[in-house]
Parts: C-alpha cells; sequence; structure tokens
C-alpha cells in the first residue's frame, strides 16, 4: 500500500507531464519541403525549400537546420545561412539554392537541408529537404587570331577558346600565338566592333599559352549583362600587340562555337516532296550552281524547248544536269587571256600579258562558259586555296595565276588528293607561300626552311587549328576545350618536308636557285636541297630520315588527305560557297560520308562531293528556306555575274573586261589581300547574328563603302549603252521591255531570275509603286531598265536562299 508522500509524487509527475505536453503543444511544428527541388549551374531558376510552421505565429521564429549532400557549400552553390527567421505572422519562409556555375564536367549533386531541434519549435514529421543540382557544360567561343590590317605582311597565327561559365559569371581563357615579327609588348582583351580600337577590359600574360580567368564584374562604363552581352554578340576580342607592330599585330573575335567529347551521328533528314519541279525550284538550283541563272535555263527544267522533228523532251533533272556538267571540259583561261592579248595588245613598246588579261577571261568564261559548274566549284576552290597577284611575283606572272586557276578548275570534280598535290608542286603557289627555293637549313649561314606553305597547308588547306568531329563541330578534350591539331613545333617539322622544291628545269643537271622561272610547269624536287633528316609530322606522324623528298612528300600529303578533319573541313567550305553559311553539322557530316567514300571505295572524290551538296536536303528542300540562319549574303562579284549573265552582257569590241572589279566590289579573281581571303568561313557579323551563333562570311566585305558602291555599280551595268564606249558592257533587254506593259509580268520575271521567285511582298508592293510613278512618257526599255535596277539593288536579290 502507497503512502500518502508516494501517492503525492504520482500525482505532482502527472501534473508536470501535463504541463510539458501543454507547453510542446503551444510549440510551433516546423516542416521542411522543396519547393524547386532541381536546379541546374545556369542559376537562372535557384531551387527552393520553404520552411513551414505550424501553430502559434504570433512571434518571429528562428529556425536551425545542417546541411549535407554531395554538393559542397561555396563550390557547387552559394553559401547558405545555417538559420532562418520566420517573422511574426509569416507561415512560411524561402530558403534559395543558388548554384555556381563552373568549367567542370560532373554528375548531379545533392544538397540536403536537415532540421534541428530547438526548444523554441517541434520537429514535424517532414525534416528534410533535397535539392538536386545538374550539371550544365560551359558555353565555348572561340577566336581565330589573325593578322591586322596593319600588319598583312606578318606570319603570326594564333587562337584563343574561352569557356563561359554556366551562370554567365565568369570565364576561363585560354590563348596561344606563334610566330610574331618581334617580341609581344601587350596582350589584351578589348569590346569594340570590327575595325574599332575600342574599350580596354584586361591585360593578360604575354606567354605563347597564357590561361586566365576573367570575371564579368562591372568595369568602367560596363556593367555585366553589357559585358555577357558583347560576348554573346562578337564584340569581344583577343589583341597582341608586338615591337613592330604597337598598335596591334594579331587580333581575334570570340564567336559561339559547338563541340562534344564523344560523337553523335546526326539523324537522317526528311526525303524530299516528289512532283515535277517548279521553276522556282529551278532559279535556287541554277543560282547555287552557275554564276547567275538565265530566264531559258529555268525554263528548261520545267518546259524544255523541242526540237524539230523529234519527241517532246522530257524536263531536265538536277541529277542529270549535274551529270552533264561533269563531262564538260574545262575551259581555259590561259587560252582566253593570251586570245584577249593578241586581240587587244597593250599599246607598249614592249607588250607583255597582264592580269588584264586573266581578268577578261575570267569573266568571259564566267558569262558565257559551258562548264558553269565546273567553273564556280573552280571560284570557290581559289577561296580556299587562295593566292593572289598583290604579290609581286605572282602579278609579274600573269600567265602562272591563269595556270594556277585552269589546275583547280580541272581539278575541280576529281580526287583532294590529286588537287592537293597539284597546289603544292604549282609555282604560282609556291611563289605566293614562299616554299618556291625553300632550302634546308644551314647552320653556317643562320638559315632554316621557310614555314609559310607548311603552316597554311595545314591550317587553311586541309585539316585547320583544330580537330573536328565527323559533323565539324569540334572535338573537345576532357576539359571542354578544343584540342589542337597541331603546334609550332610540327609547323617546323613539316617545314622541313617542303625543302628542295624549285622550279622545273629540263636541263641535264638542274640549278636549283638559278634555273629559268617556270610558271606553266609543276615545281621539280631538287634531292641536294632537300632536308633528308627524320621528321615527326602531325598526329605523330614518323618520315623516316633518308627516304628522300618524294617519299617524304608522298607520305606528308597522304597524312593531311586521310586526316580526320580534312573531309569535315573541306566539305563545310564548299557548302558555304554554293549554298548555305551556316551548313547545319547533319549536312556536313552527310556530305563529309561522301567524301570519306563515295559509294565505290574512293576518298576524296570532289564531283561525288559537289553533287552530294546540291542534291541534299537541305539544298533542295523548300521547308528550309524559312529556317534561322539558311542561306547566305550572295559574293558581289557573284551578283554582278548574276545580272551580266542573265542578259547577255557584251561590249561592242568583243570584248569581256571589267577592270578592278575590287573596287566597288570589294572582291576580284585571285586578288585577296591575305591568304585569308577576302572573307573568312568563321566571320561573325556583331549583333543580332553573331548572338544566334550564325555566320556571315561574306558580310566582311559588305563595309560602309561597298555597302554603296555595290549598287551603283550595278546600277552602272543596268544604265549602260554603246554611247558609254566599245568595251561597255551592255545589256541585252528586249525581253524586259516586252514585258513593260505589264508591270505585275516583269517584276515576276526579274522576281524569278534574281530572288529565285522568293521577292517579299513590301518589295514587290515598292517595285510596282514606283513603276506606276514614272511619267507616262517614260518609254518600255527605261521602264524595264527601272525595274530591273530596283530589284538588282534590293536585299532580296542580295540574299540566296
Amino acid at each position: 500500500m502507497r503512502t500518502q508522500p508516494a501517492i503525492a509524487a504520482v500525482a505532482l509527475g502527472s501534473i508536470l507531464l501535463a504541463g510539458l505536453a501543454r507547453a510542446d503543444a503551444a510549440k510551433p511544428v516546423v516542416t521542411l519541403s522543396a519547393s524547386v527541388p532541381v536546379t541546374d549551374e545556369t542559376a537562372v531558376k535557384p531551387g527552393e525549400v520553404i520552411v513551414t510552421r505550424d501553430g502559434d505565429l504570433s512571434a518571429a521564429l528562428t529556425v536551425e537546420f545542417s546541411l549535407g549532400g554531395s554538393a559542397k557549400p561555396g563550390t557547387d552553390y552559394h553559401e547558405l545561412p545555417r538559420t532562418i527567421t520566420l517573422p511574426a505572422q509569416e507561415k512560411t519562409a524561402v530558403v534559395k539554392v543558388e548554384a555556381i556555375g563552373d568549367f567542370d564536367r560532373q554528375p548531379a549533386r545533392t544538397v540536403v537541408l536537415h532540421l534541428k531541434p530547438s526548444p523554441a519549435y517541434q520537429v514535424g514529421n517532414v525534416a528534410e529537404a533535397v535539392v538536386t543540382i545538374n550539371d550544365v557544360p560551359p558555353q565555348l567561343f572561340i577566336a581565330q587570331i589573325r593578322p591586322t590590317a596593319e600588319a598583312s605582311e606578318s606570319t603570326a597565327y594564333g587562337t584563343a577558346t574561352l569557356l563561359l561559365a554556366p551562370d554567365r559569371s565568369r570565364a576561363r581563357i585560354v590563348v596561344m600565338h606563334a610566330n610574331l615579327t618581334s617580341p609581344l609588348v601587350s596582350s589584351h582583351l578589348k569590346l569594340a566592333a570590327p575595325g574599332a580600337e575600342g574599350a580596354y577590359l584586361l591585360n593578360f600574360s604575354r606567354e605563347a599559352r597564357a590561361t586566365f580567368e576573367w570575371a564579368l564584374q562591372p568595369t568602367g562604363q560596363f556593367t555585366t549583362a553589357t559585358l555577357q552581352a558583347a560576348l554573346e554578340s562578337g564584340r569581344i576580342y583577343v589583341g597582341l600587340d608586338s615591337k613592330n607592330h604597337p598598335t596591334g599585330e594579331l587580333r581575334g573575335y570570340f564567336i559561339r562555337a559547338a563541340g562534344s567529347e564523344k560523337f553523335q551521328p546526326p539523324p537522317a533528314p526528311p526525303k524530299l516532296p516528289g512532283g515535277p519541279l517548279t521553276e522556282r525550284d529551278a532559279a535556287r538550283f541554277l543560282t547555287q550552281a552557275t554564276f547567275g541563272p538565265t530566264r531559258t535555263e529555268i525554263a528548261e527544267f520545267v518546259h524544255p524547248t523541242p526540237r524539230p522533228n523529234e519527241a517532246p523532251p522530257k524536263p531536265q533533272t538536277f541529277e542529270g544536269w549535274i551529270n552533264e556538267q561533269l563531262a564538260i571540259p574545262a575551259s581555259s583561261h590561259l587560252e582566253e587571256m593570251r586570245a584577249d592579248f593578241r586581240a587587244f595588245p597593250p599599246d607598249s613598246p614592249r607588250p607583255r600579258i597582264g592580269h588584264n588579261n586573266r581578268q577578261e577571261a575570267w569573266l568571259r568564261i564566267a558569262l558565257t562558259g559551258p562548264d558553269q559548274l565546273r567553273q564556280r566549284v573552280a571560284f570557290a576552290l581559289s577561296e580556299i586555296f587562295v593566292i593572289s597577284d598583290v604579290n609581286d611575283t605572282v602579278a609579274n606572272n600573269a600567265e602562272g595565276a591563269a595556270v594556277f586557276y585552269d589546275l583547280l578548275a580541272r581539278d575541280a570534280f576529281g580526287n583532294f588528293r590529286q588537287l592537293l598535290e597539284d597546289v603544292t608542286f604549282s609555282p604560282a603557289m609556291g611563289a605566293y607561300l614562299s616554299h618556291l627555293k625553300s632550302a634546308k637549313a644551314d647552320p653556317k649561314r643562320g638559315t632554316s626552311a621557310d614555314e609559310n606553305y607548311a603552316r597554311e597547308v595545314m591550317q587553311l588547306f586541309t585539316i585547320g587549328l583544330n580537330e573536328l568531329q565527323p559533323d565539324g563541330t569540334y572535338r573537345l578534350g576532357p576539359d571542354g576545350l578544343p584540342i589542337p591539331t597541331y603546334d609550332q613545333h610540327t609547323i617546323e617539322e613539316t617545314a622541313r618536308v617542303f625543302t628542295g622544291l624549285g622550279f622545273y628545269s629540263p636541263e641535264p643537271r638542274p640549278n636549283f636557285g638559278g634555273a629559268r622561272a617556270n610558271f606553266a610547269a609543276p615545281m621539280m624536287t631538287y634531292p641536294e636541297q632537300h632536308d633528308d633528316g627524320e621528321k615527326v609530322i602531325v598526329g605523330g606522324v614518323k618520315l623516316h630520315a633518308k627516304q628522300g623528298p618524294a617519299a617524304d612528300l608522298r607520305q606528308m600529303l597522304d597524312t593531311l588527305f586521310n586526316h580526320p578533319n580534312t573531309a569535315p573541313f573541306i566539305c563545310r567550305q564548299l557548302i558555304q560557297r554554293l549554298v548555305t553559311s551556316n551548313p547545319s553539322p547533319g549536312y556536313i557530316y552527310r556530305v563529309s560520308q561522301v567524301f570519306a567514300k563515295n559509294g565505290h571505295g574512293e576518298r576524296g572524290d570532289l564531283g561525288a562531293v559537289i553533287r552530294a551538296i546540291l542534291l541534299d536536303y537541305e539544298a533542295r528542300s523548300p521547308d528550309v528556306t524559312g529556317n534561322l540562319g539558311y542561306g547566305k549574303m550572295k559574293e558581289p562579284l557573284l551578283q554582278a555575274t548574276a545580272l551580266l549573265r542573265a542578259f547577255q552582257a557584251s561590249a561592242a569590241n568583243g570584248r569581256y573586261y571589267y577592270p578592278n572589279p575590287e573596287g566597288p566590289f570589294g572582291q576580284a579573281p585571285l586578288r585577296s589581300p591575305t591568304v585569308f581571303n577576302f572573307f573568312e568561313p568563321d566571320y561573325v557579323l556583331p549583333g543580332p547574328l553573331a548572338a544566334a551563333g550564325l555566320h556571315a562570311p561574306e558580310y566582311q566585305i559588305l563595309t560602309a563603302s561597298t555597302g554603296i558602291t555595290i549598287p551603283n555599280q550595278l546600277r552602272n551595268f543596268v544604265y549602260a549603252t554603246a554611247a558609254n564606249g566599245p568595251g561597255a558592257l551592255v545589256l541585252k533587254l528586249d525581253p524586259l521591255a516586252a514585258l513593260a506593259k505589264t508591270p505585275e509580268a516583269l517584276v515576276d520575271y526579274l522576281d524569278l531570275v534574281f530572288c529565285a521567285a522568293s521577292l517579299s511582298p513590301k518589295a514587290r508592293a515598292i517595285v510596282l509603286d514606283k513603276l506606276t510613278q514614272l511619267p507616262p512618257t517614260t518609254s518600255d526599255l527605261d521602264l524595264a531598265r527601272s525595274a530591273l535596277d530596283l530589284i538588282v539593288s534590293s536585299p532580296d536579290a542580295a540574299i540566296q536562299h
């Protein structure tokens, strides 16, 4: 039996427990829940954890929690406080988990919040919340660093890569350069439009390979948002200033690029729609494959001309037309320029054939040659395998330049390996890139092998600066950066391969340095001047010592020809020249596969490559013409040939000569200011196009000056008459004048020929309105000229879709 004190103690305990229970019941109950359970390194939408209290809201409440999970605070996400206070009358509070963008590839990580117990609240049933941080790769930007206009004689080169962190707060940059004319005195980032000096952002190390990070923080007049926008719109450049060129020897703008570590073949495109070809289809095709369509050529694909005493002909097919063009022999620039020289000898005591004769031959063949596709491809190749008569030796040997151009036309449908060899042995190329008479190193005289051709045959003619995937995108290393294809040491080793090449001589004992200049025949090897030591070239391929110049050259060219970069590198540029500035990776991949194997086991069949380019879904489907980035600005020279060819331009004296087209048009055949052509395949117009990651090569020609001179010269062609002189190129406009009474039909004609029937409704309305405003006394010919002038100088005629 319990005593009274014991009973009292039990009663007191019960009272205390009841009091404690009532006290706990009065405490708020706190729980956690992940309202945004997934975030990523862009930090656009942070992860969120809601802290909720149920119960008394009358006072502020501080809640404590601990952190766990695989993510590291301060590294993977911004540091979090370990407490959060809910103000009075507030039931919830939010903890934001903001990821930190980095440059590493890693799996998803977690942030785990655990409620900690406290006398001020009860821990509810859900005391833990998890936020997952997904990895986002950094955005890749590439800058091809080229000599500035002030340092055009420089053979320096470089590349810069920039990885922009997913949250766009910082960038990791690697800059590599080589072959400066003199010591580097300044290396920096600046913000500017092309051609402008711009505003300074930062300096970086002057090492040959500099690696640094750039925090996109407000600086001077620029906010973080301004810097981000400038980078993404192509207005941030790397500048390298040397002692000889203190205002800038090398410069390159960062542009958006794509790449991957592992290659995934792109899916096949849809099938092309069936049905008969339309005139619009034909006009698009001929714009890509010729120097400009004519109305008659367009009609042959839809309504072929019947021939007497023959069955009605079937409409031409694109493949059939290509096959016919492949079979047509190449027109000869050398023969045409000699014929022009004979017909129009210079008024000089010692007349000499010159580049005016070569330019006449080029325009004559472009306008009247039957081998339109071959010559169009040769023109494209001349902008890849560049020689130029701005070089004194090339300028003084115009016939040699014509021989080189004929080489390109002859090989346009042949094998790329043969083209590469023919270009290498061309004395015009040897003079331009100075491997002509490049001798082995002589330590006593302090001479070494010339590196120009060794550098450009890799950088511009075959493989480029960085490794590529089969679809032309960059192959990336584990660090997310492109993988260089070669370095300066590789160039030095390759230069040794190209020693001992000199002018061809039939003499039994030809003299390397004294052989007579011969630009008509390929160069020959002079073994005694060739470096016959062991060499290690691109890809680590070893050329054994004492195997002789022929074996060295063969193995060198075979290595470049078979390199996995060569197919996408060359195919992309050919697509750009013929069809569109921004071919999809799938388009490049499909054409590269044909380069790799033409269906008959042959690698490098350029005829098959051209066929694949012109018959691909992206070239032929009308559905792609409205896609963002599809098409290209027509090269100004091709805008001119299209006009002249469409109306059979001719001169009273029978000559096809337009002097110095580089003046108004910014370009002329074999007259590029540098080895990089008039425009580069990766040129980006700063602004919306750059922000969209789109290239616009031909826009590099379009300046404040040429924006005026191009349409002005097209207008001069439109209005030229015999009164302008016997050499004036005059258009045959009778077909247009016949349509003057029906302006709608007149505009339809011009729209089809110059715009492939894609003239915008607004532009069409403007043209028709202008025609109706002409005086009633306007002749049919003048009305036709007015319509032609308005359309050929319109944006719709300048852009190829």
